[in-house]
């Protein structure tokens, strides 16, 4: 039960330099494309949720490659993955905030800096799940160093789980 409610409540995960990155990176350049091409709000959410569904879909594979697959882990995972999908709708929350309390108009910072750091981070964890799930030879060696780390935990993780497992 501990485990189940450190899955749902750890954001260790998130609180990387380069997740801050690409907040600053999607507050700057998601505003840029919806002043450009008009709202692009709706494909920003839209690719979040298709890389969440193929990070879903690699670590579930890698899970059961692993022997770690688990009814306790994956309804915890279902917990974070709700509140990972909510979290955009808070940034454009506060973009509203900030127009009609502050009087601010601004293009969607907050709904872009949040929305594009998730998607980084579960890019990641999907490259990861990807390649720990047996199709690593279809990501670039590039991307396999870039990610490494992550492999890592989630390598670290599963056998953190399977010994408890066994217990």
């Amino acid at each position: 039960m501990q485990r189940f409610v450190q899955a749902v409540y750890s954001l260790e995960t998130l609180a990387k330099p380069a997740n801050a990155g690409a907040a600053f990176l999607g507050a700057i350049v998601g505003p840029l494309i919806a002043q450009a091409f008009g709202s692009g709000k709706f494909w920003v959410y839209a690719l979040l949720i298709a890389i969440v569904v193929a990070d879903w879909i690699a670590g579930s594979v890698a899970a059961k490659k692993t022997g770690t697959f688990s009814s306790e882990y994956g309804i915890a995972g279902v917990f974070r993955t709700t509140l990972l999908l909510w979290i955009p709708f808070i940034g454009w929350l506060l973009d509203k905030v900030t127009l009609h309390v502050f009087g601010v108009e601004q293009p969607g910072y907050a709904f872009y800096a949040l929305t594009i750091a998730l998607a980084y981070h579960s890019w990641e964890s999907m490259t990861a799940n990807a390649y720990r799930a047996g199709w690593e030879k279809w990501i670039p060696k590039f991307v396999v160093e870039y990610v490494s780390s992550e492999i890592r935990a989630k390598a670290e993780r599963a056998m953190k789980q399977k010994g408890e497992n066994k217990q």
